[in-house]
């Protein structure tokens, strides 16, 4: 059953990299001081708080306040945006994150596990 789901675009350009550690945490601060080129750390932050936004969004509907510290967002295997954390593991939470040219957005559907 489908307990919530969120949207949320980011204009890449409104990303300030000194706010990094605001947005990121754990594994996530490890990937983006991997990445070399600033303008893509950019993306990958505006992406990430595109995600988390959506997160939150789709958390209120279920009366769930959300931190950032609670949210932290890997790729799996198969490359997929998978969001870690145990405080959700009674949950699915299916995660797309895209990026285009000026934007990043995020899709987020939160299901109770069977």
């Amino acid at each position: 059953m489908i307990k919530g789901i969120g949207i949320d675009i980011c204009k890449i350009s409104r990303m300030r990299l000194k706010n990094h550690p605001k947005i990121l945490n754990g594994q996530e601060l490890d990937i983006y001081y991997h990445i070399k080129r600033m303008e893509r750390r950019r993306e990958f932050l505006a992406g990430r708080f595109a995600a988390k936004e959506a997160i939150f969004k789709a958390f209120s509907q279920i009366g769930k306040k959300v931190l950032l510290g609670d949210i932290e967002i890997i790729k799996d295997d198969d490359g997929r945006p998978v969001v870690i954390r145990p405080v959700f593991d009674h949950l699915n939470i299916h995660l797309s994150i895209a990026h285009e040219k000026e934007y990043a957005i995020a899709q987020v559907i939160i299901e109770e596990k069977k």
